[in-house]
């Protein structure tokens, strides 16, 4: 996985923004507006790391991404990165 250029949001933080932009209430934003949103607007994502970001976020079946669910598997991911780097932290100061 890359090295991060940003630091984590809140799940609560990340849940407002997609929000934000959810005008419709649906729960979900389109892949096309996801797209413009993380390549066009605001400090823009590289290539290579919107496409990480799309491995993940985007449900293949209805081409969307459902917000609350991809920002859960955010929080996984970082818990799991979280717990590894502990992991690997105890193993090397106890040996």
């Amino acid at each position: 996985m890359m090295e991060r250029r940003f630091y984590p949001a809140s799940a609560d933080m990340l849940l407002a923004a997609f929000q934000y932009f959810d005008k419709e209430g649906r729960g979900y934003l389109t892949k096309e507006r996801f797209t413009q949103l993380m390549l066009e607007e605001g400090e823009p994502f590289t290539q290579e790391e919107f496409d990480e970001m799309m491995q993940t976020a985007l449900d293949p079946v209805t081409n969307t991404i459902t917000y609350e669910y991809y920002i859960n598997q955010l929080m996984m991911l970082e818990l799991g990165a979280l717990s590894n780097l502990t992991e690997n932290t105890n193993y090397k100061t106890n040996t």
